[in-house]
């Protein structure tokens, strides 16, 4: 039997507002800290109003992991992918994408892209379920967050450490 080593997720949830009034806490990348189930310490280092990188540690599946990720902003959402590294050879990638539902509600797209280490392919299955899982946790935090701060529409700032 063939073993994947790439594997994509994606999630996503209707939030009941225009995506101008979520985009704050999607940009706010210290925002992966109290939403991201795999992350327990996030520290953000921007590099400008639009980009920059963050430090992650945290448990995937109850084994530790830590990783430093680059991001950019944009009007829809965001996009990270792993630093250090030119980015055709990334193994991890991930982002949302905002788009309108209407005039008063949003969808949100949450996607995670994985190389998997050649020990874990054959295990794709069960890591794929955790990510499922993980994923739609992470919105409905998301959602939560969102739809109690209220968020207002601004541009992009730098994230605060």
């Amino acid at each position: 039997m063939k073993t994947r080593r790439h594997l994509t997720a994606t999630a996503a949830i209707v939030l009941p507002c225009p995506p101008e009034q979520a985009l704050p806490a999607i940009w706010d990348i210290q925002n992966i800290e109290r939403c991201e189930v795999k992350a327990d310490r996030v520290d953000v280092h921007p590099t400008d109003a639009h980009a920059g990188s963050y430090d992650v540690r945290g448990r995937f599946a109850g084994v530790p992991w830590r990783g430093r990720f680059e991001y950019e902003l944009d009007a829809r959402g965001f996009h990270s992918r792993t630093a250090d590294v030119p980015r055709n050879e990334a193994t991890v990638e991930g982002g949302f994408v905002l788009t309108p539902l209407g005039e008063d509600q949003s969808t949100v797209i949450h996607y995670e892209q994985y190389v998997l280490v050649p020990w874990l392919a054959p295990l794709s299955g069960l890591v794929r379920a955790y990510l499922r899982w993980s994923m739609h946790r992470e919105l409905r935090t998301l959602r939560t967050l969102i739809v109690d701060q209220q968020a207002t529409p601004r541009e992009p700032e730098p994230a605060s450490a």
